[in-house]
């Protein structure tokens, strides 16, 4: 609880990830883990496309404005 919502989120879909790779298909929770981890994974790729260019744009010595490679 004390990393940044972001992490949490993060860590929190690599975790549905892991769990639904190890629950059997026929389980009756598989269907909402799949459901649980599709959501967050909407969430976490919704947040990457609102994330505006020039917040993750440099300023070479130069004066030019390039973009950070991620």
């Amino acid at each position: 609880l004390l990393y940044k919502p972001i992490d949490r989120v993060t860590r929190s879909t690599l975790v549905l990830h892991d769990l639904l790779k190890h629950t059997p298909t026929d389980h009756p929770d598989y269907p909402l883990l799949q459901d649980a981890l599709r959501i967050s994974q909407n969430f976490l790729s919704s947040i990457n496309e609102d994330i505006d260019p020039r917040r993750t744009a440099v300023t070479t010595p130069k004066g030019e404005v390039r973009q950070r490679g991620g």
